[in-house]
């Protein structure tokens, strides 16, 4: 997450994201929003949150 946030990337470095999990680099309401509206900015949002299949 230092690389991105010198870099501008995921947000300025505010979150990690792989196939199973989303890590935002600092707690708190304010930092989690700022990380899927950087999500979103960037485009990763679909892939990082996708729907769960319930099966039906």
């Amino acid at each position: 997450m230092e690389r991105w946030a010198r870099t501008g990337e995921a947000a300025g470095g505010r979150y990690f994201w792989c196939s199973d999990g989303l890590i935002v680099r600092e707690a708190g309401i304010a930092n989690m929003t700022a990380a899927i509206s950087g999500a979103l900015d960037e485009g990763d949002f679909e892939q990082i949150l996708q729907p769960v299949d319930d099966g039906e």
